[in-house]
């Protein structure tokens, strides 16, 4: 990936010393398009972080409140309980499940920083044959 970010980031530099070596109209419309679709990509992305951000918030905080309650059980459940016959039945001690780990994104799904950078490579890419073909 840190590849891929640098040939991105080489291409949109060739991109604005190509528009800026000799500026005209069409040059610089076609600039403002590469930024646009940049700033779309990026609005698009923070977005997503945004909405994980908060289905995170609150799963911990449905975690918080499980863990509350427990804890707030847990002193009742240990005085009704015999210590000794618990120990010396050899049961394990319960302990909380491991956290489940999050899937990762498949290729193709919006907002993944791969696929962004791909969008932009053909982007720019097409912008460049275009720009070949007219001059």
């Amino acid at each position: 990936m840190p590849d891929e970010k640098k040939e991105l980031e080489a291409e949109i530099m060739d991109e604005f010393e190509w528009a800026l070596k000799d500026p005209n109209e069409e040059k610089i419309r076609q600039l403002g398009e590469v930024v646009s679709i940049i700033t779309t990509k990026l609005t698009e992305a923070i977005t997503n972080l945004q909405i994980s951000v908060m289905d995170l918030e609150s799963k911990v905080d449905a975690m918080q409140s499980r863990m509350s309650s427990m804890t707030a059980r847990a002193p009742a459940a240990a005085a009704s309980a015999d210590p000794a016959a618990a120990a010396a039945s050899g049961e394990p001690i319960p302990t909380m499940a491991k956290a489940p780990t999050p899937k990762p994104r498949p290729a193709g799904t919006p907002g993944g920083p791969t696929t962004m950078m791909g969008e932009l490579k053909q982007l720019l890419a097409a912008r460049r044959r275009k720009a070949g073909g007219s001059e």
